[in-house]
């Protein structure tokens, strides 16, 4: 079953996804954990599982981001960028559970919220470094929200110590970027987010990110999924 993604502005919004995403194939099948491949994470809404359905990206308004995952993918020749969709109502419990499959390897959660004023930010909810294979989990409570998106990087850095540009920057404290605009070309083709950190007093300047850029920061990247959190608002 595939879900349409509504505006494109949210679509890019994914890009935020950006900061976070690394380089590979579109779509998955599951993969053997024995290949050192990361497994497709398990999401469950109030105690119970919940499927995943993949996220279509046919329309021209999602052009820059299957762009970007098709190119990144060929590049590697795999399915390391995967894009799905999940349908929550607000307030309720979420938890996912993250495997690594490998000794070395280094889970990173960032999150995209649009929240109900518009207002839209991303924030790094946890990075976790497994020096043997291992699961961790993550929870949290819906909340009030128009649209969230989860970004789960996996990057193999064989030390607790190695982390990426990205990772660095959540880690050096507590941040909560405002994504405040984006550009992208003509042809639909690049992508470009504008944005600032507010809960920096002395950050008064925004500042822009290409989307390949930041996925090009990535330490090995063995797969980064994608997942869009959409509102369900049609009574139980």
């Amino acid at each position: 079953m595939l879900t349409k993604m509504k505006p494109m502005r949210r679509v890019l919004i994914v890009f935020a996804v950006a900061f976070l995403l690394s380089q590979s194939g579109l779509f998955s099948s599951p993969l053997r954990a024995e290949e050192g491949v990361p497994p497709l994470p398990k999401f469950y809404l109030n105690g119970k599982p919940i499927a995943l359905t993949i996220q279509d990206l046919s329309g021209f308004g999602t052009r820059p981001l299957r762009l970007l995952v098709e190119r990144n993918n060929r590049a590697h020749g795999d399915e390391r960028i995967q894009v799905y969709a999940l349908g929550a109502r607000e307030g309720e419990d979420l938890r996912l559970e993250l495997s690594a499959p490998l000794p070395g390897m280094r889970v990173t959660l960032y999150k995209i919220l649009h929240e109900q004023d518009g207002s839209r930010y991303l924030s790094m909810p946890a990075s976790v470094y497994f020096d043997k294979p291992g699961e961790t989990i993550y929870k949290e409570n819906t909340g009030f929200f128009r649209e969230a998106f989860f970004i789960i990087a996996f990057e193999k850095t064989d030390s607790p110590d190695e982390k990426d540009i990205n990772v660095r920057y959540f880690e050096e404290r507590v941040r909560r970027l405002g994504i405040v605009s984006y550009k992208t070309n003509f042809l639909f083709s690049s992508l470009k987010l504008r944005m600032k950190d507010f809960a920096d007093p002395d950050a008064r300047a925004f500042f822009e990110r290409d989307a390949q850029l930041l996925v090009d920061r990535l330490i090995d990247p063995r797969r980064i999924f994608l997942i869009r959190l959409w509102k369900i608002t049609k009574p139980v």
